[in-house]
């Protein structure tokens, strides 16, 4: 059973989100799937992740997508304690922010107004 998190459109462009918010690297035959569903239904794929191959990267910039990636594993910023206790004692890439820097969005937005 597989689906994207998300289908949104933005000036016209319609996109399939998906998101993994995972330390390690999600399984690739999900990720070729993921990418082949966006395509089907003409989205251009877009996955938001902590970290990604850089062949993978190059996988989703040739089929038109792009990878949003965070670096950090995100918690609920009501676990903001857990994320600093977490982080130095286990040296994970782990935060609680309340939401995304402006530049993390600022990346997408850049690429998506490159495709206008």
């Amino acid at each position: 059973d597989h689906n994207l998190d998300f289908i949104f459109e933005r000036d016209g462009i319609p996109y399939g989100l998906e998101i993994k918010n995972t330390l390690g690297y999600m399984d690739y035959d999900e990720f070729k799937i993921k990418k082949r569903i966006c395509l089907h239904l003409g989205l251009k794929p877009v996955f938001v992740v902590r970290m990604i191959p850089k062949s993978w990267i190059k996988e989703l910039n040739d089929a038109g997508g792009f990878a949003l990636i965070l670096k950090y594993q995100l918690y609920p910023w009501t676990h903001k304690e857990l994320a600093k206790e977490v982080s130095p004692k286990l040296n994970l890439p782990v935060d609680a922010p309340r939401e995304l820097q402006e530049g993390t969005m600022l990346r997408f937005v850049k690429w998506h107004e490159g495709n206008l």
